[in-house]
């Protein structure tokens, strides 16, 4: 059985749990506690020597660390319910708007970025938190120009069932919702943001269903 190893509040591994529930494929999860460190220990980074979630554990000789090559390998190993379609230039497409999301608008706004700009640099909060915002604001003011009044854009973002698009756009909502984003000026992300937390894939890899989110509160 492949094992993931997760933080429910990892954008990248939400991303990830996303796609695995969708595809029906069989894991196990394994907390990494990064309020803690966890992710700095040892152990983990043998695993994963960036100490980043999430990991995918294949077998023992053969652990993916990129959410992006977790994700590829997941539709490559799991095409029965397909996050791609057969469509070239769609595929292109869809491939795209969810790099925006994993390569332009995450890396601005992890946790270890916030924690360098305090320790290292200085920088106060209100500073730190204008850069949040106008990362935030600048990615998703693109992605809905890409999708608002498309022909092909959908109940989800291409068509009618979700993409790797919708995997990568619902957990950057996740995340500028919980800390308090204005999302009023993107009515077609909230829309299909909204469409996708309908599906029990989604709601299953929901930041606020993993049980070491749940741990805290019990």
């Amino acid at each position: 059985m492949l094992k993931l190893y997760t933080y429910y509040q990892s954008v990248a591994a939400h991303r990830v749990r996303i796609a695995l529930n969708y595809k029906g494929a069989p894991y196990q999860s394994i907390f990494i506690d990064m309020d803690h460190s966890e992710h700095l220990g040892e152990q983990y980074l043998h695993l994963n020597p960036e100490g980043l979630v999430p990991a995918l554990i294949v077998n023992d000789d053969l652990v993916i660390t990129q959410s992006s090559a977790i994700l590829e390998y997941i539709e490559e190993r799991y095409p029965e319910r397909p996050l791609l379609p057969q469509d070239r230039e769609l595929r292109g497409r869809i491939r795209s708007l969810a790099q925006l999301f994993i390569a332009d608008m995450q890396p601005m706004n992890v946790m270890r970025v916030y924690k360098y700009m305090q320790d290292e640099m200085g920088v106060d909060y209100d500073k730190r938190r204008a850069w949040y915002e106008h990362w935030m604001s600048f990615g998703f003011k693109a992605v809905e120009s890409l999708l608002a009044n498309k022909d092909d854009t959908g109940a989800f973002c291409f068509g009618d069932k979700p993409t790797l698009a919708d995997v990568c756009l619902v957990p950057q909502v996740w995340n500028a919702s919980k800390y308090g984003i204005d999302l009023s000026a993107y009515p077609t992300v909230r829309r299909i943001y909204r469409t996708c937390q309908t599906l029990s894939a989604f709601q299953a890899g929901a930041p606020e269903t993993q049980a070491d989110l749940l741990a805290q509160s019990s």
